[in-house]
């Protein structure tokens, strides 16, 4: 069975200016209270190490891209044992609309034997953590790009 938790945010900025600072990991730390640390490069098949807390405590994964598609699309897979057990495929989707303005869609399918038993949890507080993590997003490329504009 596969769960899914969706939230999205406009953001006032083209997609490239949001890739931009979505791709910026050593930044994160400054402005990401959920994605507290990334390590590795955003390219498809590499292996990130992820420090993230959705509220419920610091944890740490590795989990391997599976998309990178440049300006539109970012994500990755990461599971707990074999996979079978919980497995989460986690997306950044950019959607530039003709006016500059770019919806980010932030979503992750989880799957696996203890989806269930950790639904209400990942339905709350990880959509919560998601919502958090869009509107920091927002106010950071949205401070970024005005301070380039100003310039």
């Amino acid at each position: 069975m596969v769960r899914i938790v969706e939230t999205s945010i406009e953001i006032n900025a083209p997609a490239h200016s949001v890739w931009q600072v979505l791709t910026d990991f050593p930044a994160f730390q400054e402005w990401s209270r959920f994605i507290l640390s990334v390590e590795g490069k955003p390219e498809l098949g590499a292996r990130l190490v992820l420090k993230m807390n959705d509220g419920g405590g610091v944890m740490t994964f590795k989990p391997l891209v599976v998309v990178c598609s440049q300006g539109r699309e970012f994500g990755w897979r990461g599971t707990v044992g074999a996979g079978f057990v919980f497995a989460g495929e986690h997306r950044f989707i950019l959607q530039e609309s003709s006016r500059g303005v770019t919806r980010l869609i932030q979503r992750e399918a989880f799957s696996g034997l203890v989806v269930p038993l950790l639904w209400k949890k990942l339905d709350t507080r990880t959509r919560g953590a998601f919502a958090d993590f869009n509107l920091a997003l927002k106010e950071r490329v949205e401070a970024v790009t005005s301070h380039a504009k100003v310039r």
